[in-house]
């Protein structure tokens, strides 16, 4: 049976009553992670028991096909309801799996802890049409799953942000739960209980490396800094940052850019046009990006932009040295930002 994913918390707090087995599944590994030990918290009490949990590998139960039978089947000494976890399932466990949920023992549950599987995988298959299987899917964060997990550990400790504090720390993670996680909590433990946030905390704490580079590198080209960007961008390709990747920062800094001369250009004030970005622009940038919409233009920015999808293109050519491709385009629009200023 297959739980929506608004379902997943209620399901894993009451410890999937009426299920066997339950398959979590996803390509983000953290919140996989994360699921699974929540679910298996809830249903063991101490998950170093070896009375009451046992921990598989797909290669212990082929190696031996009684294991998983063997292992569902063992009584529980306390009692208590026991649980096996098999750490790396596939499809190839869908044939014993298929014997096993035949005859189940409602007295162990299995937990199944799978990569990102294809709506056509067996395993998945049989875990969605199972009466006895739940499936859990674990794709990766939205924006709305951050939030909530930025309050769930801000409330624990009593610990409060602003608007714009908040969706600081959302742009600066990324979308795998368990890195997300340590990043907020690493946070909460420097601000304390009862503390405050502030940008700085964020910048300093949390701070994006990727992101923080690739800003710095947009706002050098677009400032038409030849010196800067030449150091900025030796840090990304130091840091393995493609160079498609770079020409889209810079390509979105310019767009944005262009977003906000509109919005001035109908009479709205720049700080305003500004704050009205999302995400917002970085604070410590906010004073560059407000300088640079004195001289650029809406052709400029055109202009500019048509450079750097060209550039793009060039970069996926087989046979294009990329990364020089990149570096001669940033070049050109910062030659163009210094002709305009």
């Amino acid at each position: 049976m297959k739980i929506n994913n608004k379902d997943v918390p209620t399901f894993i707090k009451n410890g999937a009553p009426n299920f066997n087995a339950v398959l979590i599944y996803g390509p983000d590994s953290g919140l996989v992670r994360e699921r699974t030990m929540e679910l298996a918290q809830k249903v063991a009490s101490d998950l170093n028991d070896p009375f009451n949990v046992s921990n598989l590998s797909q290669k212990n139960i082929l190696d031996e096909l009684t294991t998983l039978t063997d292992n569902l089947n063992a009584l529980s000494i306390t009692g208590d309801r026991r649980l096996v976890i098999v750490s790396d399932a596939s499809e190839r466990l869908v044939n014993i799996l298929e014997g096993v949920m035949a005859n189940a023992n409602p007295s162990t549950l299995l937990i199944l802890r799978a990569g990102d599987l294809k709506t056509r995988n067996k395993l998945r298959i049989l875990a969605e049409k199972s009466d006895a299987m739940a499936s859990v899917a674990c794709y990766a964060d939205d924006p709305k799953d951050i939030r909530k997990l930025i309050d769930a550990i801000f409330e624990e400790r009593n610990i409060t942000c602003n608007y714009e504090v908040r969706n600081c720390i959302e742009n600066s993670l990324g979308n795998d739960r368990a890195i997300s996680r340590s990043e907020i909590e690493k946070l909460a433990i420097f601000i304390g209980d009862g503390g405050n946030v502030s940008l700085e905390d964020v910048a300093s704490i949390i701070g994006d490396n990727t992101v923080i580079t690739l800003t710095d590198l947009a706002l050098r080209t677009a400032g038409g800094d030849a010196l800067g960007l030449d150091r900025a961008l030796s840090r990304c390709l130091n840091e393995e940052i493609k160079p498609t990747t770079i020409l889209r920062s810079v390509a979105n800094h310019m767009m944005r850019l262009q977003l906000t001369l509109e919005k001035m250009q109908f009479g709205e004030n720049p700080d305003l046009a500004i704050s009205k970005l999302r995400p917002p622009v970085f604070f410590k940038a906010r004073a560059q990006f407000r300088s640079q919409l004195l001289f650029w233009t809406k052709t400029g920015t055109l202009r500019a932009l048509s450079l750097l999808l060209t550039a793009e293109r060039k970069c996926k050519e087989k046979n294009n040295p990329d990364a020089t491709v990149c570096g001669r385009t940033l070049h050109q629009v910062a030659a163009l930002a210094r002709n305009l200023n």
